[in-house]
C-alpha cells in the first residue's frame, strides 16, 4: 500500500468531516445524538459545533492533505494527527468503561477514530521508497558533434 494513498484518502475525509462541522452543524449534532439544553443556547452550541467539528477538523485536514506530497519528510505531523484521532478513540474507550455501551453507532465511531489514526500511523512510518535513479550528465554519453568525424564514417 502506497503511504500517499492512505495520507491522501485520510485528509479528504478529515476535511469533509470539518467542511460538513463548519456548514451543517445541526446536522452534525443530529448525526452525533446532541441535543441543545434549551433555546437560550442554541447559538452557543452551534458555536461549539463548527469550531470543533468544522475548524478544528478542517485545518486537520488540510494539513494531513499537505503531507500528501511527501509522507516521509511530514511523519512528526502525521503521527500528530494520528494521535489526535487515537486519543479521541481513548476517550471513547474510558466512556463505555464509565457510562456503559454506547450503542451500535458509538463503537462504529470508535472504529472510525481508530482506522483513520492507525491509517495515518501507517503512512507515517512506511519506509521512504527507494528514490528514482536519474542519470547526470557525467554519467550521460555525449552525442558526437558535427566537427568531430565519428568512427565509423570514412575520413577525408
Amino acid at each position: 500500500m502506497n503511504s500517499r494513498i492512505l495520507v491522501g484518502v485520510a485528509g479528504l475525509i478529515i476535511l469533509a468531516l470539518g467542511i460538513a462541522g463548519l456548514i451543517y452543524p445541526f446536522n452534525v449534532m443530529v448525526q452525533l445524538g446532541l441535543a441543545v439544553p434549551s433555546q437560550a443556547t442554541s447559538k452557543f452550541v452551534l458555536g461549539e459545533i463548527r469550531a470543533t467539528y468544522g475548524g478544528v477538523f478542517i485545518v486537520m485536514g488540510i494539513y494531513t492533505l499537505l503531507s500528501l506530497v511527501d509522507p516521509v519528510a511530514n511523519r512528526g505531523r502525521l503521527t500528530f494527527i494520528a494521535l489526535m484521532w487515537l486519543g479521541a478513540a481513548v476517550g471513547r474507550l474510558v466512556g463505555t468503561t464509565v457510562d456503559g455501551s454506547p450503542g451500535v453507532f458509538g463503537w462504529l465511531a470508535l472504529a472510525f477514530e481508530i482506522l483513520i489514526g492507525a491509517m495515518l500511523l501507517v503512512a507515517a512510518w512506511m519506509p521512504a521508497s527507494p528514490p528514482e535513479i536519474v542519470p547526470t550528465s557525467a554519467s550521460m554519453p555525449m552525442p558526437p558533434s558535427q566537427d568531430t568525424p565519428r568512427s565509423d564514417s570514412p575520413v577525408p
